[in-house]
């Protein structure tokens, strides 16, 4: 069995994780809402080519007119630039346009600030995806076998010669 544990790449302080969701509200959104999706998917393709922040962008269907992307960046500030200039500005423009006229169509993000220290993640007999797609992987040995050695967390037992 393959086993990768994955930390954040060293230059990154603070990782952005932004999740996006657009939701077709009724029928007559669908059409816009894969516009949209296609719209998004080109946006996430420049900053990538750009270098300007952002890590990896994952994508999937969250239900039945629910689509979702989660994006890894760099730092809040490279994304907060980022999303004041075009094509994201543009997109955004349409979709609280559609949303003001026709109100068939929602969209949402959510923006997590996560400390390097506070990340862990290991991949178990699985292709590289989030954190291991951009960041340092290595082995899962010595102290970072377990989810707690990983975060720093190990608590000192009595006895136990990892707790020294």
């Amino acid at each position: 069995m393959n086993r990768v544990v994955a930390a954040v790449p060293e230059l990154v302080e603070e990782l952005c994780l932004v999740r996006v969701g657009l939701m077709v509200l009724k029928p007559t959104a669908s059409l816009f809402a894969l516009r949209m999706g296609r719209a998004i998917d080109l946006a996430s393709k420049q900053p990538e080519a750009k270098d300007l922040g952002l890590l990896h962008t994952e994508r999937w269907f969250a239900g039945f007119g629910h689509f979702v992307l989660l994006q890894y960046w760099a730092s809040y500030d490279q994304l907060e630039t980022w999303s004041h200039q075009a094509p994201h500005s543009e997109w955004w423009r349409r979709a609280n346009e559609r949303m003001r006229t026709r109100a068939d169509f929602g969209i949402y993000h959510e923006s997590y600030l996560v400390p390097r220290d506070r990340v862990e993640a290991i991949y178990l007999n699985c292709p590289a995806v989030g954190l291991a797609s951009f960041g340092k992987t290595g082995l899962p040995e010595g102290e970072m076998t377990t989810s707690r050695d990983r975060l720093g967390r190990r608590s000192p037992r009595a006895g136990d010669p990892k707790s020294r």
